[in-house]
């Protein structure tokens, strides 16, 4: 054991003398200690186990999250189809009307990310697998979205973003606060939200609520993005981590004012936030068609610059179908928008892409194929007027016009 400290402690000393002294910051080729780390992980592990009040026995098994369903395979389905049939009880619907979205275009790496705020704490702008991340570079690192004024959120709103989950420190935790900072917390207005959302690689709790994840689990311990979301409604609250529900409390006590990410990792590890959008709760889709004689939604995602529907579309594009087989005289024409970024044509070609490959979903989940006609918009219907990334986010949707 002697000869393999010092063997490591040899390796490590001789990259410290051969890596310039300010070498370009890239997430993808950062070098770690490795020397102690398992051991802090065990640790770590410990002490998690100790604070939650449990220990595991041997063969126990893991808790399932609320969303129930399916129990993980022993190997895991990579094509398009696996990938969105596991997501099929994912009923996450977000709001119709963008407030906060940061893709970080255009933002300079190892900078702080311009559309947001420090509480305390190390973030900058870094590139991870040729994308734009915010990396929490330490622990107890506070972020919040720079708003222009106070108590921003209303009493209905979703949440999402992707979240990273380092295979050399399981133990890393996510956590959201519905309050800005702890200096702003008023227990007569904000309630129960002192306390955060805590978010794992495999589970979410709020306060005494949530569970682990089994499918999740399953999974085994990688590197990974989680696709986390959130929907709260006047008092109510549904976490989501990927495709299961994993907290579903009726009765939070509190108003959310603002909003924050910190991050708790004892020992190094990549801790990385992207994609973070925040929407304003709706009208129900029967309501919005009565009303406007249309759908729009911000819940059908695609993969950057392909019709590649994603997976977390899935509760949207069930909400639609479930809409239209409850009602079998609503005919729509789907229609694919976008923002003005970017080549007129390309966009138009896109967008008709985007929509024929929706109309295809449906008909794929029993829509007959004459109830729906596809046409791409391109950027040629603007709703916002492009000017901020907000803007942008609302103009970037899919609509269901009735026919």
């Amino acid at each position: 054991m002697r000869k393999l400290f010092a063997s490591m402690a040899g390796i490590l000393l001789l990259v410290l003398f051969v890596l310039p002294a300010h070498a370009q910051f890239d997430i993808g080729n950062k070098i770690k200690n490795k020397v102690n780390q398992k051991i802090d992980q065990k640790i770590d592990k410990s002490i998690d186990d100790a604070v939650d009040g449990k220990k595991k026995a041997p063969g126990e098994k893991l808790a399932k999250g609320d969303a129930g369903g399916g129990s993980a395979e022993g190997t895991a389905d990579n094509t398009e189809e696996g990938k969105m049939k596991a997501w099929s009880k994912y009923d996450f619907v977000p709001g119709s009307k963008v407030l906060f979205s940061d893709n970080l275009a255009g933002e300079e790496l190892g900078e702080f990310p311009s559309r947001w705020d420090l509480n305390d704490g190390n973030a900058e702008v870094a590139n991870f697998g040729n994308e734009r991340v915010i990396n929490l570079v330490q622990s107890g690192t506070s972020i919040k979205p720079l708003m222009k004024k106070d108590q921003w959120l209303p009493e209905t709103f979703t949440v999402e973003m992707d979240l990273f989950f380092d295979s050399d420190n399981p133990n890393v935790a996510y956590y959201v606060y519905f309050v800005d900072d702890n200096s702003t917390y008023k227990q007569e207005i904000n309630g129960d939200l002192w306390n955060g959302i805590e978010i794992r690689a495999n589970q979410a709790k709020f306060k005494t609520f949530g569970s682990e994840s089994e499918e999740l689990a399953a999974q085994g311990i990688k590197s990974q993005w989680r696709h986390v979301a959130i929907a709260f409604n006047k008092r109510s609250m549904k976490v989501y981590l990927d495709n299961q529900r994993l907290i579903n409390i009726p009765n939070v006590t509190g108003k959310p004012t603002g909003m924050r990410i910190e991050i708790d990792k004892r020992i190094d590890a990549n801790s990385m936030v992207k994609n973070v959008m925040i929407a304003e709760g709706g009208k129900k889709l029967y309501d919005q068609v009565m009303a406007d004689g249309k759908i729009v939604t911000y819940g059908i995602k695609f993969d950057v610059n392909q019709a590649t529907i994603r997976p977390e579309s899935v509760g949207t594009l069930a909400s639609i179908a479930q809409l239209m087989q409850e009602q079998p005289s609503l005919n729509f024409t789907v229609e694919g928008h976008t923002d003005s970024d970017g080549d007129d044509k390309a966009n138009q070609k896109l967008s008709q892409q985007r929509a024929e490959a929706v109309k295809t979903y449906l008909v794929e989940q029993g829509i007959k194929a004459d109830r729906l006609e596809a046409k791409g918009q391109g950027e040629s219907k603007p709703i916002d007027k492009n000017s901020t990334p907000e803007a942008k986010a609302n103009n970037r949707r899919v609509e269901f016009v009735k026919r």
